[in-house]
């Protein structure tokens, strides 16, 4: 996925948090250490800070019945690859194996 892609979630779910939406908490898994983010509902802490996009392995995001609208209308309009599993959205960084949400 490129860094516009990765940009994009970035923004959608920032403006969202930043308006007072629902709260959608986010982890990511480090590709390079196999480092996982323990999960965050601070979307400046996923975009803000410089970020090496390419180390992404994969996004996941917590549905709930207070934002999964929300998230899947959003992750449908920028069509990242991922899938849902037990209301998780995993949207993966580099993968070409998987479907497009």
């Amino acid at each position: 996925m490129n860094n516009t892609k990765w940009n994009e979630i970035f923004k959608a779910f920032y403006k969202n948090e930043c308006e007072g939406g629902v709260l959608v908490y986010w982890s990511t898994k480090d590709k390079v250490n196999g480092y996982i983010y323990p999960w965050d509902a601070t979307w400046t802490h996923f975009g803000c800070e410089p970020r090496e996009w390419e180390r992404i392995e994969y996004l996941q995001i917590r549905l709930t019945p207070e934002n999964t609208e929300m998230v899947l209308d959003n992750l449908k309009k920028i069509h990242v690859p991922g899938d849902i599993v037990d209301n998780i959205v995993t949207v993966y960084g580099y993968r070409t194996d998987v479907d497009y949400l």
